[in-house]
């Protein structure tokens, strides 16, 4: 996953600089593990939506992988905190989850109709107003049929 290794050194660098966090405590090489946003799951004939709540998420920073071998959705990050170095220095209070994030998300999830499975072309994001919606479209599995093989 080298986007979310990259962030990750880029937001322990930030944290560093900023005295925050595992970087600022010491030399060792710990690292915050990332966080996992809320997500809503949605489930229509014809394709499930998901939002995720990334408020101080750019769309550039968000990044939305299709695993076909685990069946997963992996949507991955980096939320912000806004502001200059000197305003971010008179925080007195922080309750929002900022850093590194990760979801990871079985599709269909459990309960669904087994019959259906992603269609990895068709699956699309937008991020507005702090919120990422994923829309993935469904379609029904290939039924396995018995073929006969020609011997030459």
């Amino acid at each position: 996953m080298p986007f979310a290794q990259g962030l990750r050194s880029q937001f322990k660098n930030l944290r560093a600089a900023h005295g925050q966090g595992p970087a600022a405590d010491n030399d060792n090489d710990g690292e915050e593990p990332p966080f996992t946003p809320p997500v809503d799951i949605f489930s229509t004939p014809n394709e499930w939506t998901l939002h995720v709540a990334l408020p101080g998420a750019k769309k550039e920073d968000v990044s939305v992988n299709w695993d076909p071998e685990k069946a997963t959705l992996v949507i991955s990050g980096l939320v912000y905190r806004p502001g200059d170095e000197a305003f971010l220095s008179t925080l007195l209070s922080g309750e929002r989850r900022v850093g590194l994030f990760e979801r990871k998300i079985k599709l269909p999830p459990v309960g669904e109709n087994e019959k259906e499975e992603v269609d990895a072309e068709r699956i699309t994001a937008k991020m507005e107003d702090g919120l990422l919606m994923i829309v993935v479209r469904k379609q029904e599995k290939d039924r396995t049929e018995v073929k006969k093989v020609d011997i030459e």
